[in-house]
């Protein structure tokens, strides 16, 4: 049960890590993209292209990190009610939310 639950406390880590690549990395990008009064350049839009893949990817796998880790802490929180457990059910489900308000 414990490397269960420490096994979901790093997944809910590696998806908040993720998570915050997606909001403070691409989003900015994306916005500056956007902005740009030169849409008519193909490197603009190429670029354009590429960045709203990457992002929603990156929110896809967001939201599967984010499930998993709520799902293995949760299981594990039941049994034994460890802070542990607790915090990364927590963290794992701002990470599911985060992925789906970043993949709209």
């Amino acid at each position: 049960m414990r490397a269960l639950s420490a096994l979901g406390f790093v997944i809910s880590i590696i998806g908040l890590l993720l998570a915050c690549y997606v909001q403070f990395a691409v989003i900015p990008i994306l916005t500056d993209l956007y902005s740009t009064s030169t849409k008519s350049y193909e490197l603009s839009i190429v670029l354009t292209h590429k960045y709203e893949n990457q992002q929603s990817l990156l929110s896809l796998l967001c939201i599967i990190i984010g499930a998993f880790s709520v799902i293995f802490c949760s299981f594990v929180y039941f049994r034994k009610r460890t802070r542990m457990t607790l915090i990364g059910t927590l963290i794992g489900f701002v990470v599911t939310v985060m992925g789906i308000f970043h993949s709209f």
